[in-house]
């Protein structure tokens, strides 16, 4: 008998074991500020995910209007849409709302994550807004008028008159919601776009606090709703 008959044949290299999802954590989305929709799509409040342990975590409301009655007796299925800052993306998820015995607040249950989408799709929004810029790197500048063309919880999108470089910081002023001081948020140009009246420059937020990026999430939704985007 020949060697290969004696110790039969080469055996074949082992198939590469298919790779393991990644694990989901529900604690990633802890802060995320969330549309709140019944399976239909309607609205019914906005809120901040807070205290996510495993599949549940407690919905805070972000506004006074709610369209869903607390004397509910029976979970009701919904789902969130919301922006994860950890993940920088759009974040997907569902799960059940009861009411709490804090007014303010409603109970989310068997929460599972639906998908993750860049946040360009659903978070950038053409604006018209009117705001001040001041070069942080020039010594001694002043502020200069400005218009926000479109927002993002990541950045924004600024037309000026007044030509600035890729890498300039600039300290941006503008009114996010009327009747409250106005914000003021750092951010650095990513890109410039000339055009034949004003320059347009792509700006990601610097340091953004918590309270700007609470505003911003709440503006893109007032939007999306006014125009009839919803998930």
């Amino acid at each position: 008998m020949g060697l290969f008959g004696l110790f039969g044949k080469r055996a074949s290299k082992a198939a590469p074991s298919p790779a393991e999802p990644e694990p989901t954590f529900l604690e990633d989305y802890a802060g995320m500020q969330a549309e709140v929709t019944d399976l239909e799509g309607r609205l019914l409040f906005t809120a901040k995910l807070l205290g996510v342990e495993e599949d549940h975590g407690n919905l805070h409301l972000l506004s006074g209007e709610c369209a869903v009655s607390r004397e509910m007796e029976e979970p009701l299925p919904v789902r969130l849409r919301g922006y994860s800052a950890r993940k920088s993306k759009a974040a997907y998820l569902e799960g059940t709302i009861l009411p709490s015995a804090d007014e303010g607040i409603w109970r989310a249950e068997k929460l599972t994550l639906l998908k993750l989408e860049n946040e360009r799709a659903f978070f950038r929004m053409d604006v018209t807004m009117d705001a001040g810029l001041t070069p942080v790197d020039r010594p001694g500048a002043e502020e200069e008028p400005c218009r926000l063309v479109n927002i993002s919880v990541g950045g924004v999108r600024i037309a000026s008159s007044s030509q600035h470089q890729v890498g300039e910081r600039l300290l941006l002023s503008v009114d996010l919601t009327p009747g409250k001081a106005p914000s003021t948020i750092l951010c650095q140009i990513l890109r410039v776009i000339g055009q034949e009246q004003d320059y347009e420059y792509g700006c990601r937020f610097i340091e953004l606090s918590d309270a700007d990026e609470d505003r911003i999430v709440q503006i893109i939704f007032a939007l999306q709703r006014r125009q009839g985007r919803h998930l």
